[in-house]
């Protein structure tokens, strides 16, 4: 009987507290198969409340969005040094423990095998990998909160859901996640005018301060 995903999750990070530091591609090594969706797992748990670090999320977005990508087109679950091979932050690790142990022990009672032989289709593997790239995508916009509230925390218990749901290969709650998505989906569009206006501005800003730097 597999571990819990949370008591995997705990022991890694109390494991490597005070010897060498973790890294995303180290948990990945780690977790016997199951790492491809812990990670993005792991990944989303800092924002299943409303409150994030400025910033985190565009790191955490682009680097689920990798995973996911690669996940998508059949290849092994690895990420480039610059992102996988720098240590875990301390603080981001006890945010993992504290936010996300809680959420975990829910979903694990929730999430389970059953109804799994379409989840190993090639189509629906490609097709749930670009999925969460598109959640990963929206979590990686770099919006403040105000005004754009829980535009990281829809997008991330989105992923969340759908990558248990393909880690037990449960295709019953994974019918959740698409629900989830089409949510974010449509509180993405609703806001889809103002977030647009941002985006600009926050480019043509960026691009200002490089000219400023040369």
């Amino acid at each position: 009987m597999q571990q819990p995903l949370s008591q995997t999750l705990v022991e890694l990070l109390d494991e490597n507290s005070a010897q060498v530091p973790l890294t995303l591609n180290m948990l990945l090594e780690r977790t016997q198969g199951r790492g491809l969706y812990i990670l993005m797992v792991v990944l989303c748990l800092p924002f299943v409340v409303p409150l994030s670090v400025p910033g985190l999320s565009t790191v955490m977005g682009i680097t689920i969005f990798v995973l996911a990508v690669r996940q998508a087109v059949g290849k092994p679950p690895r990420l480039p040094r610059a992102l996988g091979e720098r240590p875990l932050p301390e603080q981001l690790k006890q945010r993992v423990v504290v936010s996300g142990a809680k959420v975990l022990c829910k979903l694990e009672k929730l999430v389970r095998p059953r109804r799994t032989h379409w989840l190993s289709w090639p189509a629906a593997r490609l097709a749930n990998g670009l999925l969460i790239a598109v959640m990963a995508f929206l979590l990686a916009l770099p919006l403040p909160s105000p005004p754009f509230f829980f535009t990281n925390s829809f997008p991330s218990y989105t992923i969340i859901l759908l990558a248990l749901s393909m880690m037990e290969r449960d295709g019953l709650t994974i019918w959740l996640g698409y629900a989830a998505a089409a949510g974010t989906l449509a509180y993405f569009g609703f806001w889809a005018d103002l977030i647009l206006n941002h985006l600009v501005n926050w480019v043509g800003t960026l691009i200002e301060l490089l000219r400023s730097m040369q």
